[in-house]
């Protein structure tokens, strides 16, 4: 939901204090599961006053059944939405002013996380509220007759309203097509066609703790925090496991997609993007290309700017599938020469010889990634982040250690491996966005 309509721009990404190896206060406890495999993750922060509940799903964009693009988006809606427990139904707005502290919910391509943060007063509260979406979501039509319209502005958003959005979604698009006429996020035209019933049998089958992982960071009570959600949680009846992933279609690369649109924010820009691709996690090529995005992001720091295209798109956490290059562009510039300057970019974090002190640099830009322990005082108050990224390590099977010493071993000649088949010039995706005159 909020990271359909502006970008998630990672704090993390310019590290401003290089960390070195510190022990924690209070280190993440181990992973536990109850008897109907709801996973669950506590981390004491004993230093906070807040709390973040995060759920995860294994259920993502690529779960939709085919035909059905944007399942999990709308369902998404519906979940922090509808009524649930002793909770009434309430719209957006009333579920971000219920979280004043804090709140996300979003579908990636194989996960969806909800969560809040909350004062630790309000542990048996939030956690009753959290179980009962997993156990009592009463989806109604009205749920449906609201939220789809909210939907379909967040695609338009996406794809055209907000120039600075639709490079990337244009980008992922022709990078990771969906069969059908689907498209990440949803398809217009099939979410409109949702039924009730659909929807009520997708949330009974799949967002259920069999499906779900369970992370709570921030002050309270270990003890007293695993026996609330044993109270809460262990009786609610485990799902079916989650589709099976539709089918990869073939990437659009290697050619020139153009798209006019029609801004609805003021003072927008047209926008050129080159996009690839990226290596999953644990693939042979992830740890050299991270360091490639680190040596990239660095030198584009000063380019960060709220309200601007962002100079590069790779969230490891919310969207570890695609890295974006992305600059302004007006009609008075030629662009040929403005994809020229995105390609150079490129090239320089490909082409010199790595240093040790750029291998330092990228364990300790990639910190949220677990490469470095980061002291309690230094998340402050931003459980949510905490919280989220202890989850997503989980879920994507990254060792923040073993990631540290992968870094320490990558050779130039890993590096130039991946100007011949991560960054090859065939694999690269290239979008401009026009403004509609």
């Amino acid at each position: 939901m909020t990271n359909r309509i502006k970008y998630i721009i990672l704090t993390t990404i310019i590290v401003s204090v290089l960390f070195t190896a510190s022990t924690l206060s209070a280190e993440t406890l181990e992973p536990f599961q109850l008897e109907n495999g709801l996973t669950v993750i506590l981390r004491p922060v004993p230093t906070a006053n807040k709390i973040a509940f995060v759920v995860l799903y294994n259920i993502g964009e690529n779960h939709d059944p085919i035909g059905k693009s944007g399942m999990a988006h709308l369902m998404e809606h519906m979940y922090v939405t509808a009524a649930a427990g002793e909770t009434p139904v309430r719209d957006a707005q009333q579920f971000f002013r219920h979280y004043p502290a804090g709140c996300n919910a979003q579908t990636g391509t194989e996960y969806t996380v909800i969560a809040g943060v909350v004062d630790s007063e309000q542990f048996a509260e939030e956690i009753k509220d959290v179980a009962a979406r997993m156990n009592d979501l009463r989806i109604t039509k009205a749920d449906i007759e609201r939220e789809v319209p909210r939907v379909e502005q967040e695609l338009t958003n996406m794809y055209g309203g907000i120039p600075m959005l639709a490079g990337v979604n244009h980008a992922r698009a022709q990078l990771h097509p969906i069969p059908q006429g689907g498209q990440r996020g949803g398809a217009i035209a099939h979410v409109q066609t949702f039924t009730l019933d659909e929807l009520k049998q997708f949330w009974q089958d799949y967002y259920k703790p069999n499906n779900a992982i369970l992370v709570v960071a921030g002050k309270f009570d270990i003890e007293e925090a695993k026996k609330s959600i044993h109270e809460n949680f262990s009786q609610i009846s485990h799902g079916k496991s989650p589709l099976e992933t539709h089918p990869k279609s073939k990437p659009k690369t290697g050619t020139v997609h153009k798209v006019k649109v029609k801004p609805v924010v003021p003072n927008a820009t047209g926008v050129a993007a080159i996009g690839y691709a990226a290596p999953p996690p644990g693939s042979k090529e992830y740890v050299p290309f991270l360091i490639v995005y680190s040596r990239m992001a660095f030198k584009l720091q000063h380019k960060f700017q709220m309200g601007k295209v962002q100079p590069i798109f790779y969230p490891p956490f919310d969207d570890p599938t695609t890295l974006v290059l992305q600059t302004e562009l007006t009609s008075e510039e030629d662009v040929d020469v403005v994809l020229e300057e995105l390609n150079q970019r490129l090239q320089s974090a490909l082409k010199p010889k790595l240093t040790p002190q750029e291998k330092r640099q990228a364990i300790n830009m990639l910190a949220f990634l677990g490469t470095v322990d980061i002291p309690d005082a230094q998340w402050g108050e931003n459980m949510y982040s905490l919280a989220f990224s202890i989850g997503r390590q989980y879920q994507l099977k990254i060792n923040g250690k073993e990631l540290r010493a992968a870094i320490q071993q990558v050779t130039d000649a890993d590096i130039e491996n991946l100007a011949k088949t991560i960054f090859a010039p065939e694999k690269r995706a290239t979008v401009i966005i026009e403004l509609e005159e």
